[in-house]
């Protein structure tokens, strides 16, 4: 198995490369005085009817990252490659996965077309946002779901704790972690402003007091949603909150505001090229489990 890094110095890569018993394929990429992107395949002819895994995120720099992916697809078409497999685990533009406001594009469908009609012949994602715009690829999109492993990782922290996705969106993720522990789980009513991006909730009937609770979540980007959902259940009874998500964005100040309003631990997926070092953060392998999916496409 052939598997060609398209994110430069991403620790994925070589994980699957090792998982699968196969042969990585190095990327030669270099940026013009005009600032546009070249890449090349460094010994193309290994590819030449082969079937290549090509693994890739985009974040952070979306939109460079974005470009270099599809670059490196074309590249590996044009080597004449076989099936070509694309593992993608941070799907970049997912939340905008329809028109909340006039005049506002699909940006999730229309990324998802690209990296199919650029020559992707399969597209393996880790948990994204909404699975609906993986139709968008057709039958040969996987979503690979692994909020289990976050969670299974937080009951050291915790006591029977009730299972909790911050909006009723995320409640699929949610549920699908705590049927393989048997725990209880629910869901906040979430409200976002379409013009501010301000989050409020509105409290639930949720039996929380004196029980530890676990919050599961797809994308921490800023921090905001999850702090406040955090305060809303220790003031709700709470005695222990731990987060289970799987992209660790954090922009900016995220960790302060999730350390300030008492979240206890933040479990995320080693999905993305940047890993922060941080007491409140603990990161889960995922490898095993994107492995397990493209064997499954490579049957």
């Amino acid at each position: 198995m052939l598997v060609v890094t398209g994110s430069p110095g991403y620790w994925l890569v070589s994980a699957i490369a090792s998982g699968l018993g196969g042969v990585e394929i190095p990327v030669y990429e270099k940026v013009f005085p005009d600032g546009e992107l070249y890449v090349r395949l460094i010994n193309p002819e290994k590819v030449f009817n082969r079937s290549v895994v090509l693994v890739s995120t985009l974040y952070p720099d979306q939109g460079r990252s974005f470009l270099r992916t599809l670059l490196i697809i074309d590249a590996i078409k044009q080597s004449n490659s076989g099936r070509v497999i694309g593992v993608i685990p941070y799907l970049a533009y997912s939340r905008q996965d329809k028109v909340f406001m006039p005049g506002e594009p699909i940006s999730a469908c229309v990324v998802v077309k690209a990296l199919k009609n650029t020559g992707l012949d399969a597209l393996l994602t880790v948990d994204v946002h909404s699975p609906r715009v993986l139709e968008c690829f057709g039958d040969q999109a996987c979503n690979i779901l692994v909020s289990d492993l976050m969670v299974g990782n937080a009951l050291k922290y915790l006591e029977k704790p009730i299972v909790l996705a911050p909006d009723k969106g995320a409640l699929e993720r949610a549920s699908f972690a705590a049927r393989v522990y048997g725990l209880e789980h629910d869901y906040l009513e979430k409200t976002r402003d379409r013009v501010t991006g301000a989050v409020s909730y509105t409290p639930r009937e949720l039996s929380v007091r004196d029980r530890d609770v676990v919050i599961v979540d797809d994308i921490i980007s800023t921090g905001g949603t999850i702090a406040e959902a955090t305060r809303i259940l220790y003031k709700s009874g709470a005695r222990r909150v731990v987060v289970a998500a799987t992209h660790g964005l954090l922009v900016g100040e995220a960790l302060k505001k999730l350390e300030e309003s008492g979240v206890y631990k933040l479990i995320l997926a080693d999905t993305l090229l940047v890993r922060y070092d941080h007491p409140l953060l603990e990161y889960v392998d995922i490898t095993p489990r994107i492995i397990e999916a493209i064997k499954e496409q490579l049957k």
